[in-house]
């Protein structure tokens, strides 16, 4: 009586294979390592050992969100190729926040097989994250135009890019937004009311797949009080320039009801040297307010319109030395304060 085993190994000589062969036969599969993938789109490598030179091969890729691989998957393709080492990339995000499990198998046209071994769980990084502002406590700021930052999970180019829609809302109504933004930074473009409270999401979007996150809690601009003097502060840094500025930044007041200001840069003798107000835009008048601080989140304390780079009004610069920040509002006397300017 001839054994299961050489009936076997009978069968597969016929077919012109081995059966040590067959036993040899395995698929590797390489995918990001990490508890967290790097990306919504993770690549994958694979090699099929064992095969011989039959061709074309036929490969699955399975991912699934449990370790038996039952119900639906989360991916499951399939694709012929006559390659024994395979990249592969997938293009499709996978849902965020979940635990997910891959494995491949890869087949013969005379019927062998073989699967890699399961690999997870490794979890799916979350799609989008609102940063700023989004304290679970809320949010208050002095500024009538924030900045609202978040971020995205990284996708394959081949998938596609994303692309952003703003809105602030307040009482479920749209003040101001924006969409097809690319960055993940974004400053509103008009003041926001004072004393409101106010909502902010974000919608991500690439392709056809999208997600919408809302702040987690409500955000103010507080009213301030208004300046009580019109006066001009000491400018800094003081020296200049130092090692970490370029240039000198100015800031001044205005109390109510507004003035017309002018502001220079002149030599000790009272020669003007530069004119910083009125600059570029052209802005005489001045609203009651604070000038010169740089905007949350920009990375300065200094407002560019009101800075000296030791430059005259002819562009070029000027010799090292002291030099006196003329301030005037109305027809008010002239104030003045020292500068010291190293050269360049």
């Amino acid at each position: 009586m001839i054994g299961r085993s050489a009936v076997v190994a009978a069968a597969l000589a016929c077919a012109g294979v081995s059966a040590r062969a067959v036993a040899a036969q395995s698929v590797v599969l390489d995918g990001p390592s990490g508890a967290t993938l790097p990306s919504l789109t993770p690549a994958f490598s694979l090699r099929a050992l064992g095969f011989g030179a039959e061709r074309p091969l036929r490969v699955t890729l399975q991912i699934a969100g449990t370790p038996d691989f039952a119900g639906s998957l989360l991916l499951d393709s399939t694709f012929v190729t006559t390659d024994s080492t395979v990249a592969m990339q997938v293009t499709r995000l996978l849902p965020g926040e979940t635990t997910i499990y891959w494995r491949a198998r890869v087949s013969s046209p005379s019927g062998a097989q073989a699967d890699s071994p399961i690999t997870g769980p490794r979890s799916v990084p979350t799609w989008l994250t609102l940063i700023a502002p989004n304290s679970s406590v809320g949010d208050i700021f002095d500024i009538r135009r924030p900045l609202f930052v978040w971020k995205s999970a990284r996708v394959s180019p081949l998938a596609g890019a994303w692309t952003y829609d703003v809105q602030i809302t307040t009482q479920g109504r749209q003040e101001q937004g924006a969409s097809g933004l690319r960055d993940t930074t974004w400053r509103a473009f008009a003041d926001v009311q004072t004393n409101t409270s106010y909502r902010w999401s974000v919608r991500a979007s690439v392709g056809t797949a999208s997600v919408l996150v809302n702040s987690s809690a409500t955000f103010l601009v507080r009213d301030q009080p208004l300046p009580g003097a019109t006066l001009l502060y000491q400018n800094f840094p003081n020296p200049f320039p130092s090692a970490a500025a370029f240039s000198t930044c100015i800031w001044f007041d205005v109390a109510q009801p507004g003035a017309r200001i002018a502001l220079d840069v002149t030599d000790l003798r009272g020669n003007l040297v530069r004119t910083l107000i009125p600059g570029s835009d052209g802005q005489r008048d001045f609203q009651p307010g604070r000038y010169g601080q740089g905007l949350p989140g920009a990375g300065s304390n200094c407002d560019n319109r009101f800075v000296w780079d030791g430059t005259g009004n002819d562009g070029r610069t000027v010799a090292a030395g002291v030099y006196l920040l003329r301030f005037q509002a109305g027809r008010q006397a002239p104030s003045f304060r020292r500068m010291l300017f190293l050269g360049r």
